[in-house]
């Protein structure tokens, strides 16, 4: 497994000293998933936080018996069902591989590890977490506050290399639309 997708991934929140990069690649550990696999169900407890090395995943919940899409994962990023990893609670969302998916996971107690022998591992975890709030808040003012339409372009803008790979009626659920909608909503944008 080429860890350095990873290594490169992390340096843009830390530096790594060559024993960083060593103690890295020992604590995550690869994962293969094809597609249509499930990495995490609903009612199950997320043990552990993964980093898309290729591939692409959906996280979506089940609600008033629908499937409701809240986020992508494609290359290169980190996913994870932080509420349940930190309090080892069952999770609400489902996550599942969209593509055959290469990641790389390691547990709570190695990500604790993690935090604690990496020189600046604890402010790698401050970062993160900080971004995935943000994101998180975004998330949330923008389903109560902007149209469909433009919803589905901060879609667009957020992830710009996907459209092609997710099928739309995923998309229109991340949007909070039906196909049908989201079909109108992009003939409307392409007469703009």
């Amino acid at each position: 497994m080429n860890y350095e997708l990873l290594l490169n991934k992390i340096r843009e929140y830390i530096t790594l000293s060559r024993r960083d990069c060593t103690l890295i690649e020992e604590l995550f550990v690869p994962l293969f998933l094809s597609k249509g696999e499930v990495l995490l169900q609903e009612g199950n407890i997320c043990k552990y936080f993964y980093y898309v090395n290729k591939g692409l995943l959906r996280q979506f919940m089940n609600y008033d018996g629908k499937e409701l899409t809240i986020h992508f994962n494609e290359e290169n990023t980190f996913v994870c069902d932080y509420e349940s990893f930190i309090t080892k609670i069952p999770s609400q969302k489902t996550i599942v591989a969209l593509e055959d998916t290469v990641l790389q996971m390691i547990s709570y107690a190695n990500l604790q590890r993690f935090y604690k022998e990496i020189e600046d591992g604890e402010r790698f975890g401050r970062l993160l977490l900080e971004e995935t709030f943000i994101k998180a808040i975004q998330y949330i003012i923008s389903g109560l506050t902007d149209t469909p339409q433009e919803r589905y372009l901060k879609f667009m803008k957020q992830y710009k290399n996907i459209e092609q790979r997710v099928a739309q009626k995923y998309i229109a659920s991340f949007v909070g639309v039906t196909p049908q909608s989201l079909s109108r909503i992009r003939r409307r944008i392409a007469y703009l």
